[in-house]
């Protein structure tokens, strides 16, 4: 019989199965929904501990997964079942990871946090982990029929990204998310080799000039997230973002047989906020980030 902690490298199908129904129970009991990025959670690389389990009684009670997309930091999401708290067992979890992240001298951990969950953010203050950032979730309303009556345009056209466009890319993360030219390399080449991540790069004009690029991460059961989505400065406010966003959404749903979109803006991103609202979004719920130096 599993009692206590134990820290998985890649989980089983059983455990991630577990993992799903704490998951469910959690979200149930407080109307929220905790960001655990499943399509990362199921394709773990072999030998690098990444997820930690909590054990009562040979059931799940607490889970922690650590998502590195970056080699200078990296983001933590987890929870504790409803019945199982008031215990230490979050404090474990999380004493647990950042131990783990310190030896593989990681800097930097962002905790992901569910508006709703006064308890986590409770919990996070007392850490002494900072309030960064907060990002809405928003989901595509009626993904086969959004915007069927709005022309798709013609001045913007899309191509899936190589790895000859990795220079381009990494120029258009940096110009667009302010990411140090190393990061965005990093991370440029963490997309491209990806199974399920797609890259477009936006281009317009005869010339097929290079105006921005999108991306999105597509999961076999139809669900596709949207991100890394940017245009270059001197294109924008020219409607060119919603004919690449409703490009996209329509390679989405044609190519990749989509049936749910999602993407997160964040909050204080209006402008990004209202184009997604034009193109037929909802905000969902809101996450919040707060940054824990681990050095």
């Amino acid at each position: 019989m599993k009692q206590g902690l134990y820290p998985v490298a890649g989980m089983s199908a059983q455990e991630l199965e577990a993992v799903r129904e704490l998951w469910r129970v959690c979200n149930e009991a407080e109307q929220i929904d905790i960001k655990l990025n499943w399509s990362t959670l199921s394709t773990r690389s072999p030998g690098i501990t990444n997820d930690f389990l909590y054990y009562e009684n040979d059931r799940v009670v607490g889970f922690l997964g650590i998502y590195s997309f970056l080699s200078t930091e990296v983001e933590i999401s987890g929870m504790v079942h409803p019945d199982a708290r008031r215990k230490g067992i979050f404090s474990q979890l999380v004493q647990t990871a950042i131990a783990e992240c310190k030896r593989r001298t990681i800097p930097k951990a962002i905790f992901i946090n569910e508006r709703g969950s006064a308890s986590g953010k409770a919990f996070l203050s007392q850490l002494g982990a900072r309030y960064s950032f907060s990002e809405y979730v928003m989901e595509l309303q009626d993904a086969d029929g959004a915007n069927s009556t709005v022309p798709l345009g013609e001045d913007v056209t899309l191509r899936a990204a190589a790895k000859e466009d990795v220079d381009l890319l990494v120029k258009l993360n940096t110009s667009g998310f302010a990411m140090p030219e190393e990061n965005a390399r990093e991370y440029v080449m963490q997309t491209l080799e990806g199974d399920k991540e797609r890259t477009w790069i936006a281009e317009t004009g005869d010339e097929h000039v290079a105006i921005g690029k999108i991306g999105a991460l597509v999961e076999g059961d139809g669900r596709a997230f949207i991100y890394g989505f940017c245009v270059l400065p001197e294109y924008r406010s020219k409607g060119l973002g919603r004919q690449i966003l409703r490009h996209t959404i329509e390679l989405l749903k044609s190519r990749e047989q989509a049936k749910t979109v999602k993407l997160e803006v964040a909050v204080e991103n209006e402008k990004a906020l209202g184009l997604y609202e034009s193109c037929g979004f909802q905000m969902l719920n809101a996450n919040d980030y707060y940054e824990f130096l681990l050095v």
